[in-house]
């Protein structure tokens, strides 16, 4: 044996010459390792002009000759680097920590957290991790008071991240609270904690409250037919030419548009569909300077670009219910029209809602005669055929009054066809709109006789 089992201090040979070398080699070794003390761990170039004094743990990046002796001691005597293999329990000052640190046989860890720097990661009765920096088993905890108040602070980075407590089930997430996703304070439940559905929203900025997941705490929707239920004119889904309608209050844009329906899943494969909002009807003067929010359930395929009146947003995909809030601007008074398009490829989605406030809530279904009511105040199409079969003298008329549903927007365009008629003058014959709520069907005879006319697909039009 030429050096001790733990220190590697050097031993005198039998019959040696020159043992005070050997022996002051190990009492430098001594003097260094005993209450051993670097000036860092994190230095990764040596010193310029090191001195007796001078220790380091070497770190994984370095350089010179510190290179490739991680974890190794680094000690400058008689005007050279020596390199010690440490030893699990080995401890030592790191003095720009100001930190005890103790080799574990594997790395260098702080040995107690004495200064403001703290341990990198700690464990109770548990294993820390990169993720999981504090790790705590245990049947409770308990943070106390120190004189008076105590405040556990959850702070995040940015508005996009989430500062948040997580509650989970055999480590699968059943419930969550805090910032997710945004600044506004959530709740949120999770039945398999993969999809997770908001129930309780505050808004930071009013404190306004929403519950999304219970319907009766729904906010009112100001859009007219936000699920495509009611078809009219019977689109059966595809393509929509440019100003075209096609579910009631739809209609493609300047660029036309393709989408379709199954269910309550809207797919919307390209270009853009537009509604037309009247604040009236709401009970408003203007929706301008009003914060509204904009949200579609169980968004796939891409995101959702939205235009409320000139203000352009982007609801992200996801499950559950998602949104975003635009604030249209003094020069969205009147009308305001309302465009979806998909971001990029065809997206899928349900239930369209916009409403008042920066907080997107639940969807709640008005009852079917309501909402076929607010359709037809645009368009209107009437069941059946309008048969008008008389006796009459050459020239005179004879006339069938029609009373619509509801009271239209304005005084209607008529479109109907004639499947059948006889004895008609000159083609005379018509349905003709009078006001936004009564018409009335005519024919006018060729010679006195039978006259008839039979009306079809008649529909009644007053879209904004």
């Amino acid at each position: 044996m030429i050096d001790t089992p733990r220190l590697s201090l050097p031993l005198l040979a039998a019959g040696q010459a020159q043992k005070h070398v050997t022996h002051n080699d190990a009492l430098t070794r001594l003097d260094a390792l005993v209450h051993l003390s670097v000036e860092s761990r994190t230095q990764g170039t040596p010193p310029p002009a090191p001195t007796e004094l001078s220790g380091y743990i070497v770190p994984p990046d370095g350089t010179g000759v510190f290179a490739g002796r991680v974890d190794q001691i680094a000690l400058y005597e008689d005007g050279g680097w020596t390199f010690l293999e440490p030893r699990p329990g080995w401890q030592a000052w790191v003095a720009d920590e100001a930190e005890h640190n103790l080799w574990t046989g594997t790395e260098w860890r702080r040995d107690s957290p004495l200064s403001g720097l703290g341990a990198e990661s700690w464990g109770v009765n548990a294993t820390a991790d990169a993720t999981n920096r504090l790790a705590v088993s245990s049947d409770a905890s308990l943070f106390n008071h120190a004189g008076s108040d105590h405040r556990l602070k959850i702070n995040k980075a940015a508005a996009g991240h989430t500062a948040s407590v997580l509650f989970q089930s055999n480590w699968s997430g059943r419930a969550e609270f805090g910032l997710a996703g945004d600044d506004d304070f959530r709740v949120k439940v999770s039945a398999d904690g993969s999809a997770w559905r908001d129930a309780l929203t505050i808004d930071r900025a009013t404190g306004a409250a929403a519950l999304p997941g219970s319907p009766w705490a729904a906010g009112t929707n100001l859009l007219v037919n936000g699920d495509l239920t009611i078809n009219q004119r019977g689109f059966a889904g595809g393509a929509l030419a440019a100003g075209s309608y096609g579910f009631d209050r739809w209609k493609a844009d300047t660029g036309g548009a393709n989408l379709s329906c199954s269910g309550f899943a809207i797919t919307l494969n390209s270009s853009t569909v537009v509604q037309s909002v009247e604040p009236a009807i709401w009970g408003l003067a203007s929706f301008a300077g009003l914060p509204l929010t904009l949200s579609v359930e169980d968004l796939t395929g891409g995101d959702l670009a939205v235009m409320v009146g000139s203000r352009p947003g982007i609801i992200t995909a996801g499950s559950g219910r998602r949104s975003v809030t635009l604030t249209p601007a003094g020069g969205d008074a009147g009308v305001l029209v309302v465009r979806l398009s998909p971001s990029a490829g065809a997206v899928s989605f349900g239930r369209i809602k916009l409403e008042c406030g920066p907080l997107a809530t639940g969807w709640m279904a008005r009852p079917l005669c309501v909402e076929q009511m607010l359709c037809r105040r645009y368009h209107t199409r009437l069941d059946g055929q309008i048969l008008i079969d008389a006796y009459q003298a050459a020239a005179a008329a004879s006339r069938q009054s029609l009373v619509l549903p509801v009271p239209m927007r304005a005084t209607p365009v008529v479109s109907f066809a004639v499947s059948s008629e006889i004895n008609v003058q000159g083609g005379d014959r018509g349905v003709v709109a009078q006001s936004q709520q009564s018409a009335f069907a005519y024919v006018t005879a060729l010679a006195l006789g039978r006259v008839r006319a039979a009306f079809d697909a008649i529909a009644f039009d007053a879209e904004l």
